[in-house]
């Protein structure tokens, strides 16, 4: 029961932690049994395995394999990609907004989230702690870089979802005095922006293969920055912050655009020029496996490429393509997987048919047939050089400063490579800071869908609310709309109930 306890109020005692491979283009360490931090930590080869522990501990909730994955969950099924179909469980009261503080995945993606939390700043104290005797400073101070780097994902996360959260800078190994109250929002951003700003001091810039880098720091950061213009904080001098980091991003000329955009999420390419950082998969049958291929996949048995049944396509959404972008075709799955392979399904007009109710959001194109149900081989990406070009775009019109020469570079060079025929996906042209905010916001959408930035998107961007009371989609793929159940305070999640039993210190989010 104390173990219980102690996992509701969002800890996990060291002693308990496991340490699972993160990506097969990381470490080959996948360590199943317990080994004493103390007996591991005792040279450079332990702390690369305790570091492990860190990348697992991001994989496990930001994309995790079970119901509570924050990218799908919190950035997808809350916004308007995709509709939720009535059988569609807590998923449907996400994407419903019929969310209250007893609800089972928000409690569980609060304790997960605190779980890995300490999972992370176990690395970066313990790491911390070595001796030179045991570790040169090189590797030690690199560690420490891509732990931090972790933290700030995991942090970032919990202050985008929940706003008021308790802020845990060091890793907690008792029972005792877990009564910590609420940070501000202002307090988890500058613990956030310190732990990037270190990380991005010593990590080198790179494409990491699936390990945290100096790009990826920068580009994280940028997000961040952004994110803090917006709701609850609305601080407009971060766009320049945000600009100046990832235009060293850009100015690197580490990372690019893939010529083909169907061919970011084949898993034979996923360590590209254009992914800054990824959360590694792999599978079927090795314990490691993404369940993308089937959580957005056609309509079908999922042994021949289908998905689950309970994310499909919000006709919106599809609608905001144009009918030559290939984005539409990669996207949108309107055939299904029983009968036609996913070449023909994105490709042969034939497989569409008629009936646009069963389209199915997709993106990572399980092949027919498969064993892979939700055990595919596809990693997550989490952060891409498309998302820095259109984020330096958006940094720029904060301030006024937006031309027409960064439009060409940035929104126009993303759909100069998605157009199948020349007059197809027409340019952006420069318009008023409203008008290009709107347009930004609208690429990213087309752009970004179902990778999970959505609802942050919505939010920063002030329309969040009258996105959601404008979903309109009627029929058995929809278990309704959610706007007729939207209340303002529902642009941030309830705290756990169970978790303000457990810690008094805690407050509710107003209106819960």
């Amino acid at each position: 029961m104390e173990t219980v306890k102690f996992k509701g109020v969002w800890m996990i005692l060291i002693g308990i932690i496991s340490l699972t491979s993160c990506s097969d283009d990381y470490l080959d360490e996948n360590p199943k049994t317990f080994v004493s931090p103390d007996a591991l930590l005792t040279d450079e080869e332990g702390a690369e395995i305790y570091l492990v522990g860190a990348y697992d501990a991001v994989q496990d909730i930001i994309v995790t394999d079970d119901a509570d994955g924050w990218l799908n969950h919190w950035g997808t099924l809350a916004a308007d990609e995709v509709v939720v179909p009535g059988w569609g469980g807590d998923r449907k009261l996400i994407f419903l907004h019929q969310l209250t503080p007893s609800n089972a995945t928000v409690r569980r993606m609060w304790e997960s989230m605190y779980i890995s939390l300490n999972r992370i700043n176990s690395v970066v104290d313990r790491v911390g702690a070595m001796t030179p005797d045991q570790i040169e400073d090189e590797p030690k101070q690199r560690i420490l870089a891509e732990a931090r780097y972790l933290r700030a994902m995991i942090n970032f996360a919990l202050v985008s979802t929940w706003e008021n959260v308790p802020l845990i800078e060091h890793e907690t190994t008792s029972l005792n005095n877990l009564e910590v109250p609420q940070a501000t929002p202002e307090e988890v951003y500058a613990f956030i922006i310190e732990d990037l700003q270190a990380a991005k001091t010593t990590l080198p810039m790179e494409q990491g293969g699936g390990r945290a880098t100096k790009g990826a720091a920068q580009a994280l950061l940028g997000k961040v920055y952004l994110q803090m213009t917006g709701f609850p904080l609305n601080q407009d001098d971060k766009f320049a912050l945000a600009e100046a980091e990832l235009k060293e991003v850009i100015d690197s000329g580490v990372y690019g655009l893939v010529d083909s955009y169907p061919d970011l999420f084949d898993y034979t390419n996923e360590q590209n020029k254009e992914i800054l950082f990824s959360i590694g998969k792999e599978g079927p049958g090795k314990n490691e496996g993404s369940y993308l291929g089937a959580f957005y996949g056609p309509n079908g048995n999922v042994n021949e490429g289908g998905g689950f049944g309970t994310v499909y396509a919000n006709h919106e959404w599809e609608a905001s393509y144009d009918r030559d972008d290939i984005r539409l075709l990669n996207n949108v799955a309107k055939h299904n997987a029983n009968n036609w392979t996913p070449e023909e399904g994105m490709f042969n007009p034939e497989s569409w048919g008629t009936n646009k109710v069963p389209w199915r959001a997709w993106k990572w194109h399980a092949e027919k047939p498969n064993n892979y149900v939700n055990d595919a081989p596809f990693d997550n990406p989490y952060i891409r050089f498309a998302d820095v070009l259109l984020m330096y775009a958006e940094a720029l019109n904060g301030q006024g400063e937006l031309s027409q020469a960064v439009i060409d570079m940035t929104v126009n060079s993303l759909r100069e490579r998605v157009r199948l025929e020349p007059t197809a996906v027409p340019d952006m042209a420069l318009g008023s800071q409203s008008e290009n905010a709107a347009e930004i916001l609208a690429e990213r959408r087309r752009e970004l869908a179902l990778e999970g930035w959505r609802r942050n998107d919505l939010i920063r961007f002030g329309v969040y609310e009258e996105t959601i009371n404008a979903i309109n989609q009627e029929g058995f793929s929809t278990a309704g709309n959610p706007g007729p159940n939207y209340n303002e305070f529902e642009i941030r999640w309830p705290i756990p109930n169970s978790e303000i039993e457990l810690n008094p210190s805690l407050e509710q989010n107003p209106g819960y």
